[in-house]
Order: C-alpha cells, then sequence, then structure tokens
C-alpha cells in the first residue's frame, strides 16, 4: 500500500470513528445517585444511620416511580419507596436532597430527590401514621395517603392527602409526569376531502362580457366582408 493510499484510509476511519454514537451511560435509565449524609435520615418506612446511601428507580411503568435506597455500595437494599413528580423551578448540575427539618437530636425527614441537570424530581409518600409523626416533628406538611396505612407498601394507592402539624389533612391530586416537547406526539395533519366539483374562482360576469366582444367583432369583420364584396 502506497503513503498516499494509507492516508485515505486512515482519513476514512477517522471520519468513520467520529460518526460512531459514544457509549451509553446506564444510569441515565435508572438515575444512579449516591448520597452521602453526614447525620441519621428517616424515608418513608425506615430511618438510616449517617454513611453513604444510593438512590436509584426500580420501575417505570407508571407515573408513580419506585425508588429503591441501597447501601452506598449497591449491596444492601433498604427500602422500596413510591413517589409522585415534584417539580422545581431551576435544574441544579449536582444531585438535589429536600428535607424536613427536624430537632437536632431527631434524624432529618427526606421528603424528595432530584437527579442532576432535571427539574422533574420524586417526591416520597409515607405512610399515615409515619407521616403524622414526622409533620409534627418538621412542623411542616407531608405527603401521605388518605387511607389509613402503616407500611410503605401499602402506599401504591391512587388517593393522597397532606397531613399538616395539626392532624388536619388536604387532598392531593398527583398529576401526571410531565412530558418533554420533544416527545409530545403532534396530531396527524388534516386530509382534505376530495372535491368532486371544480373550485369557483370568479363570477361570470367577465365570461359574458368576453362572449359579447367576441360577437361584435365577428359581426363587424362580416360587415367588412360584405363592402369589399360590394
Amino acid at each position: 500500500m502506497t503513503t498516499k493510499q494509507l492516508i485515505c484510509v486512515s482519513g476514512a476511519l477517522a471520519v468513520l470513528c467520529a460518526l460512531m454514537p459514544g457509549p451509553v451511560r446506564g444510569e441515565t435509565f435508572d438515575k444512579t445517585t449516591v448520597f452521602t449524609f453526614s447525620r441519621p435520615i428517616s424515608v418513608p418506612g425506615v430511618t438510616l444511620p449517617a454513611g453513604d446511601y444510593m438512590f436509584r428507580i426500580v420501575d417505570t411503568t407508571t407515573g408513580r416511580k419506585v425508588i429503591q435506597v441501597l447501601s452506598g455500595d449497591g449491596k444492601t437494599p433498604y427500602a422500596m419507596l413510591h413517589s409522585i413528580p415534584d417539580v422545581k423551578l431551576e435544574a441544579s448540575a449536582e444531585p438535589d436532597v429536600q428535607f424536613m427539618e427536624t430537632a437536632k437530636d431527631q434524624p432529618y425527614a427526606v421528603k424528595a430527590w432530584w437527579y442532576p441537570n432535571e427539574r422533574i424530581g420524586y417526591e416520597f409518600i409515607y405512610p399515615k401514621q409515619q407521616a403524622r409523626e414526622v409533620a409534627e416533628a418538621t412542623n411542616e406538611p407531608v405527603l401521605t395517603t388518605k387511607t389509613e396505612t402503616t407500611a410503605v407498601e401499602e402506599t401504591k394507592v391512587e388517593e393522597l392527602a397532606r397531613v399538616e402539624p395539626t392532624g388536619v389533612e388536604t387532598p392531593v391530586v398527583a398529576e401526571p409526569e410531565p412530558v418533554a416537547a420533544a416527545e409530545v406526539a403532534l396530531p396527524p395533519p388534516e386530509v382534505p376531502e376530495p372535491r368532486t366539483e371544480l373550485p369557483v374562482t370568479a363570477t361570470g360576469i367577465p365570461a359574458f362580457a368576453f362572449f359579447g366582444l367576441l360577437a361584435l367583432s365577428l359581426a363587424a369583420g362580416v360587415r367588412v366582408w360584405r363592402l369589399t364584396r360590394a
């Protein structure tokens, strides 16, 4: 192979490599995120000591995404939590957790978390018994079920509410997760029905005038012809 041919082949391979897609990052599907907490935390159904914990999505079949909480190395599962979408005004470049603050001697309760660069996060649904305790300790409303529940498995229900520190409950309508503009399905274009008649583009007056002028021209031509024959 000549030097010129080798250069051409190398250039073609470089272009081909540039056009090939890069590797797909697996964490973009389950949004795996590892948080380090310096103090104990509470999530629905369990209280965890300070340390590293992995949050990831394990069920995306419905708008109620299921979040799994594991040890930082992903080997020990601690909880399977139901959630609803929680939208904030601006996305953050870093993963974000929203706490409901309690007294210093009590664990912080996790309200919601967001994956980096996303405005749509996941607000956890607490069993009602735990929600009452958290609401009283944090002086904040807590998302829970409308029916009486004590276990996380029971929070997979349609009717939700927010329990206030006073015990008053407000119904919550869980809206579906917003869809990105690129994913919105546009309606099919309307196809016009076939015409059975030609469209009318003008009135009959110009055509009438045209035929009138044509008749006058023929009459004038006949008169001239007769004069020339006389």
